[in-house]
């Protein structure tokens, strides 16, 4: 790329231009988004934390209630905070008012600052059932309707005649998003999702397109829909669900559905603080349950009990006898061609079980088993990093955790087992020294037989299984506006993995010094470093393979400033290298300025992010997050070299309506095509618009 391109470039991107910001994401939850995506091989739907902030916006916790956990998994209080805000509330009964959570130790100001949009404090009122006169009059009713469109033309939208159907996308490149929602205040909550992602068939068949199997395939409407009953706070019933759900046990090592972040979120918060039952309200179309779950129980007890009878998209073959088994599992929710639409929903997975907490003064004992069933034969394709996977179609798990506190130390853990003996174990610590320094550690060894297809516990791996790792973390207030945020991570893999073909180990170092030089100026320096064992072929014998360490390093400075009530800059600079097992290198930076801006009277708002990026391949690949409409995410990987620009308007014609509009556009000036396989675009330009309305009756 020419001098004169860096120039105009950064040039631009340092003029003043109108901004937003559409909704107050905390920047942790920007953070942790960021470095989910970077470890993660998989898309995450982040929409259900940002719903849940949303709510919390709409109908605020009340201090004195249960369920102040919620505003830990929101990352509203860390988990000294919450610990010592349950004491405080233990002890003197309850709050009076919101400001005397200065009383309390790990609270300032600021902290108030923070929560006072999301939390109240009044008395504890008797819950009752709502009358229907009730439920019309102050229940909420919101309507969502999102358009979104790739606006070039995409190789799989290009039909030819003498292409076969999967060479080409069978719908249309629209995206269209529907979500019908209706709540009083947080005790009931009932609401309806529909999804149909680009390329997929919406209400007629093609014209281009006669095939009797893809007539016989393609359900007319929105390709995935989910429908979800939910109330809380019954007296005896804590909760209760119809429909579709998540569920959120112990640690996460036997069950766990719903989003975690683990290691990519605060060096110190590790533990999981449980909510049971959680609807699910987003569009991922695989991984929750469908059908009913019961959380009941009094102030020492609870228990759990759940039904779920869901399909999963999945790779069929037949065996030589004629009976049909998968091979995998397709997580991609995507139906876009006649292979696609002939994995979807092919495999009908049970799940049923219970489970049971008992909490003493300071000690919390779980126990939770479960039993999946599968409606065809689970036998993946036999290789050496994989004999120790489920097969079959029954699997039981069990589970045993625990969480006490001695003076300030928090032990807490998970002991699992599954059916074929697999084990696996992870064991925590959390001690502040003060109110200025903390530190967490953690250990897991997760069998390589151990087997489970819904946990989601602190690892390296997609799963936990074939892992051992310590983890340790710290936090310290270096002074009133220098806090220091560290880990470390040392990892390994007992047993053989995709390109590790023997047991192989790494680790990861990740430090973050936070500076506040005043209320309208904040900024963040981080340092991270990832080794990692990995295949290689010796040059004397290429049949040969042996590992050697692949490594990443990145460096990222960030700056805030607020230059009025209206208007927001931030400003990023990041850089990072990888280095291959040949030793050979990759290096890529990426810089941006984003410019935020709402108006006096909140009606509109808006937001601009301009950024120029080079990498020199996807390895070492930068992301940043995005500001998007509401209930929606961007994450994107910013590599190979070009300029990306996004701007979002937010606009509120009343109380009841609000509209979105997002623009964003992508340009590689040395490309002569973007993407690859039915994806790729002719030329160096990807733009996209995004549009969605919101009604509130």
């Amino acid at each position: 790329m020419n001098s004169r391109f860096y120039f105009n470039a950064v040039l631009i991107i340092f003029i003043f231009c109108l901004p937003l910001n559409l909704m107050a994401q905390s920047k942790e939850i920007e953070q942790a988004m960021e470095n989910l995506s970077e470890n993660s091989a998989m898309d995450i739907d982040y929409s259900a934390l940002i719903e849940e902030l949303e709510a919390l916006q709409l109908h605020p916790i009340n201090l004195n209630s249960d369920g102040l956990e919620t505003l830990y998994q929101v990352f509203l209080l860390n988990e000294e905070q919450l610990e010592n805000l349950q004491d405080y509330i233990l002890n003197n009964s309850h709050l009076l008012s919101i400001y005397e959570l200065l009383l309390i130790e790990g609270f300032n100001k600021k902290d108030i600052e923070t929560l006072m949009p999301f939390v109240e404090v009044k008395p504890i009122e008797e819950t009752s059932l709502p009358t229907l006169n009730q439920f019309s009059k102050y229940g909420n009713n919101d309507f969502f309707i999102r358009f979104q469109r790739i606006l070039q033309n995409q190789k799989g939208y290009r039909y030819d005649e003498e292409n076969t159907n999967d060479s080409y996308y069978l719908g249309s490149a629209d995206k269209y998003y529907l979500k019908y929602k209706y709540s009083y205040a947080r005790q009931f909550q009932w609401g309806v999702t529909a999804e149909k992602d680009a390329g997929e068939l919406f209400f007629k068949m093609p014209k281009n397109n006669s095939s009797s199997e893809i007539d016989s395939l393609f359900q007319k409407g929105f390709d995935y829909s989910s429908f979800h009953l939910y109330a809380q706070n019954l007296g005896f019933i804590k909760q209760l669900v119809l429909g579709d759900y998540h569920l959120l046990f112990g640690q996460g090592l036997t069950l766990w559905t719903g989003l975690s972040f683990g290691k990519s979120a605060d060096a110190t918060e590790l533990k999981r603080f449980e909510t049971y039952i959680k609807p699910n309200t987003s569009a991922t179309e695989n991984g929750f349950f469908r059908g009913a779950a019961m959380h009941f129980g009094k102030k020492r007890w609870s228990s759990v009990i759940f039904y779920s009878k869901n399909n999963q998209d999945a790779t069929l073959q037949t065996n030589d006898n004629g009976k049909e088994y998968v091979t995998s599992f397709t997580n991609t929710g995507l139906h876009r061609t006649s292979n696609e639409l002939q994995k979807k929903d092919v495999l009908s997975l049970r799940v049923f079980g219970g489970r049971f907490k008992y909490t003493f003064k300071s000690i919390a004992l779980g126990i939770t088993a479960y039993q999946t069933q599968l409606s065809k034969d689970l036998i993946p394709t036999e290789s050496p990093d994989n004999i120790f996977d489920f097969r079959g179609n029954i699997l039981s798990n069990y589970g045993l955790d625990y969480a006490f506190r001695w003076r300030k130390a928090q032990f807490y853990g998970e002991v699992a087992l599954s059916s074929n003996g697999g084990k696996a174990l992870l064991s925590g610590l959390s001690l502040p020294f003060s109110s200025r320094a903390k530190i967490s550690l953690l250990y897991r060894n997760y069998g390589k037989d151990y087997q489970n297809l819904y946990a989601s516990a602190l690892s390296e791996n997609t799963n936990p299984t074939n892992e051992k790792g310590i983890y340790a973390g710290t936090k310290i207030l270096l002074s009133k506006k220098i806090s220091l945020q560290a880990y470390a991570d040392f990892f390994s893999f007992p047993w053989l993995k995709t390109n590790q073909d023997s047991p192989s180990q790494g680790v990861e170092y990740r430090a973050q010094v936070f500076f506040e030089t005043s209320e309208n100026v904040q900024m963040h320096l981080k340092y991270k470093y990832k080794q990692k064992e990995t295949n290689t072929k010796s040059a004397s014998n290429p049949e040969l393979q042996f590992l050697k360490n692949q490594t990443r390093t990145s460096w990222q400075y960030q700056i805030n400033y607020r230059i009025s009530e209206r208007f927001e800059l931030r400003n990023r600079i990041e850089i990072t290298q990888f280095t291959d097992v040949d030793l050979s290198r990759s290096f890529g930076y990426m810089l941006y300025q984003d410019l935020n801006y709402h108006s006096f009277n909140q009606k509109f708002s808006a937001n601009m992010r301009l950024a120029v990026f080079n990498t020199d391949n996807f390895a070492s690949a930068i992301y940043a997050y995005e500001n998007d409409v509401l209930y929606a995410f961007s994450i994107p990987a910013y590599y190979g070299e070009g300029i990306r620009f996004y701007q979002l308007l937010n606009y509120g014609f009343s109380r009841k309506i609000q509209f979105w509009l997002r623009y964003s556009l992508s340009y590689y000036p040395n490309e002569d095509s973007i993407g690859s396989g039915l994806d790729e675009i002719e030329g160096g330009v990807k733009s996209e618009i995004k549009g969605q309305i919101r009604i509130k009756i």
